[in-house]
């Protein structure tokens, strides 16, 4: 008769990660977001995903927001300089933190319309253009 092979997954449950602690970002990765985020320039903001990118950290979104909110504010980064993919804000509307950000933006000159930022227009890095939208026009 033929044993069953069995593989045993140890599963961690939320209760024992979190003992573990909070995720920290290895020192250099850390390094690479800070100094892409330097990088970005006065009345230009930049997404988390394409801060990520510029760190050579591509599909690493989710890193840059943990290793700003882990950022001391005294630290001199343009943390406000970030916002999220659809070219909001990622506070929530109308609290403290959101009024923050926006007021530093505005008054770097960058606009809103309709609670969003035109990343064609303040973006950075600029956006490469699609073959496609080259050839016919933007989506």
């Amino acid at each position: 008769m033929a044993s069953k092979k069995t593989t045993s997954k140890k599963v961690t449950s939320r209760k024992t990660a979190a003992k573990r602690g909070p995720v920290v970002a290895p020192a250099t990765d850390a390094a690479r977001i800070i100094a892409a985020i330097k990088k970005i320039p006065r009345g230009k903001v930049c997404t988390y995903g394409g801060v990520a990118d510029v760190a050579g950290l591509p599909r690493r979104a989710r890193l840059v927001g943990t290793v700003l909110r882990q950022t001391p504010a005294n630290r001199g980064v343009p943390w406000f300089r970030v916002i999220n993919a659809s070219g909001r804000i990622s506070f929530p509307l109308g609290s403290d933190s959101y009024k923050r950000q926006r007021k530093l933006l505005e008054n770097e000159g960058v606009d809103f319309a309709g609670g969003r930022v035109n990343l064609d227009h303040y973006g950075w890095p600029p956006r490469e253009k699609m073959l496609d939208e080259m050839v016919w026009g933007p989506p």
